[in-house]
């Protein structure tokens, strides 16, 4: 009877031992379960989570910043804040290129049209009313005694954008001066132009392109450039126009220096430098050159140095 006793205790205690084993391993098992569904611990499970921590994350990092310091890859969407109504903002695209800019010019063959032995009030006005219509300067070789008869047209040319160079006193060969005299041929000149227009040339062209080493000398030392021409019209013989037309066409190169005249020549012979300045105005642009002035050239550094010395 006793033994039967002890034998029943026993079996209620190994009975309640096993009952409390298998509540302790329950509750280990919902603890796991409950963790594994806080971290994601399953594959499906972790991409969402992750995905959804993530996004968070960077939304509410590009909601707090100021929108001008957030950096962003190109190509990356930027998260909105509340206030974009949720929807996804694109970065800005990178501006097109404007097609109205204009054209680099430097790489464009340049080209001076000179006149000489002005000023006048019949063709030099003709010539400025030419280049005034077509938008294009040039550089004028004033004779000094040319500048005292008609001063307003000297300061007309500067006014209305164009070079001004020194053409002599009165257009002598300087060759056959002294030093002294061609200072003084020189000299003289600057001191008319520049109280006629307010300004003072620093380019010279000795008349009849007549030059020395002497005569060079001369020039530099009143801090001047001399400068010769690539191209010679020959208006003042009364040349034709179709003649000088095939002259400066089939002659002018890169940098290249067209005389023509203002004043002087042959009688009536300048009525054909007026027509003929259009055209070749109109086809020199055609062939792509670049109508400047020969102070434009000499800025450029890029220019003849056996035509300016």
């Amino acid at each position: 009877m006793r033994g039967t006793k002890f034998f029943g205790r026993g079996l209620l205690g190994a009975f309640c031992i096993a009952m409390l084993s298998m509540a302790l391993v329950g509750c280990s098992l919902i603890r796991e379960a409950q963790f594994v569904g806080m971290t994601g611990g399953g594959s499906g499970d972790t991409a969402t989570s992750s995905s959804n921590i993530e996004s968070g994350q960077e939304t509410a990092v590009f909601a707090d910043a100021d929108p001008s310091e957030a950096k962003q890859e190109a190509g990356t969407a930027v998260h909105p804040s509340e206030q974009d109504g949720g929807k996804l903002l694109q970065p800005p695209s990178k501006p097109k290129n404007d097609t109205n800019e204009k054209k680099d010019t430097k790489s464009r063959p340049r080209v001076a049209l000179t006149f000489d032995d002005g000023p006048d009030h019949k063709y030099t006005e003709q010539i400025l009313d030419i280049l005034k219509e077509y938008d294009v300067k040039a550089t004028f070789f004033l004779v000094g005694t040319q500048v005292k008869k008609y001063p307003e047209i000297a300061k007309r040319i500067v006014d209305e954008g164009h070079a001004l160079g020194n053409h002599s006193w009165s257009h002598a060969d300087l060759t056959k001066l002294s030093a002294k005299d061609v200072a003084q041929q020189i000299d003289k000149t600057q001191q008319i132009i520049k109280q006629a227009t307010g300004v003072s040339p620093r380019l010279m062209r000795a008349p009849y392109g007549a030059l020395s080493k002497s005569v060079l000398e001369t020039i530099h030392k009143a801090d001047m450039k001399h400068v010769a021409w690539t191209v010679d019209t020959k208006d003042w013989a009364g040349t034709s126009v179709s003649d000088m037309y095939k002259n400066v066409m089939s002659n002018t190169r890169k940098d290249g220096i067209i005389l023509m005249h203002s004043f002087g020549g042959r009688k009536d012979a300048l009525d054909h430098t007026v027509k003929l300045l259009p055209k070749i105005i109109k086809d020199l642009q055609k062939d792509g050159y670049d109508l400047v002035t020969v102070d434009e050239m000499i800025d450029s550094g890029d220019y003849k140095t056996s035509a300016i010395k």
